[in-house]
């Protein structure tokens, strides 16, 4: 396997106006400006990354992060926006043509548990879900949708009612992604409330995807996800998370493309590998 293989997630910004107890984010790194963002897609396209997943804090908050998916769409790259949706019915024109995959979080269907895993703000986040579904069901969108769960103590007991609402919606996602509570960035301060076993967890997703197996539904655990994922922080610093914190691979602006390529070519414990699998759904 090679980097054409590969997906990097760009956190095109670490503001965010939700504050979930469980984001993975280092907050407090200064965005950069559109003009030097552009040729960092540029070059990210040119190492051989075949997709780039536009994430945050919340990417949606920059008023220009649809000229960046547009411009790495221009460079033949497979294109994923993470959002929690909020206002992808009213951008959805803009977005279709230049957006393969959006990912939409629903980690509940009731506002405690909503406010407990994430923000008193994401309290009503299933009805924002089932707002767009109801959408989509008058105007598809040839934008494939991935679902995202979260598992934590709080809702590992409520999965399949969670299921039960999705499959009830007047719309088709094309796949769902539970993934085992991972304490790293900010959520790491949260492990105590929302941390659970990976036992428990796997034991859980057994049943479901037995009892669901007519959904496109799949799972991961933290270790499945420990070095499986690139990152490129705002300031173009590339990371990789390891157990509870990152690692640094380089600089996409300050180092050459060899230099980026030989330290993820280079990595121990697999990387490519555990990379590519973490991201098999999208193919």
């Amino acid at each position: 396997m090679k980097i054409n293989d590969l997906f990097i997630d760009f956190r095109i910004t670490s503001r965010c106006n939700i504050g979930c107890d469980l984001c993975f984010r280092n907050p407090e790194i200064r965005d950069e400006k559109i003009s030097d963002i552009l040729p960092i897609i540029t070059k990210a396209s040119r190492i051989g990354f075949k997709g780039m997943g536009f994430t945050g804090g919340e990417p949606t908050i920059r008023d220009d992060y649809i000229e960046m998916i547009k411009h790495a769409k221009s460079c033949d790259m497979l294109t994923y926006l993470s959002t929690v949706g909020h206002d992808f019915i009213r951008q959805r024109n803009q977005l279709e043509g230049i957006l393969n995959w959006i990912g939409l979080p629903i980690d509940g269907i009731n506002f405690a548990t909503n406010e407990a895993i994430r923000s008193s703000f994401m309290g009503t986040q299933h009805e924002i879900l089932q707002d767009i579904f109801n959408a989509l069901s008058k105007k598809p969108t040839p934008i494939k949708i991935k679902l995202t769960t979260i598992v934590t103590k709080i809702n590992i007991h409520e999965l399949g009612a969670i299921i039960s609402f999705v499959e009830k919606l007047p719309y088709k996602f094309n796949m769902w992604r539970f993934y085992q509570f991972c304490p790293i960035g900010i959520a790491n301060a949260k492990s105590d409330k929302l941390a659970i076993g990976t036992k428990i967890f796997c034991e859980e997703m057994a049943e479901l995807t037995k009892q669901y197996s007519h959904l496109p539904i799949s799972y991961a655990t933290f270790e499945e996800r420990d070095m499986a994922n690139i990152i490129m922080e705002p300031n173009f610093d590339v990371i990789i998370p390891e157990g509870t914190d990152y690692s640094l691979l380089g600089n996409m602006q300050k180092d050459s493309e060899e230099i980026i390529t030989a330290a993820i070519t280079n990595s121990q414990n697999d990387l490519i590998n555990k990379c590519v699998r973490n991201r098999a759904w999208i193919d």
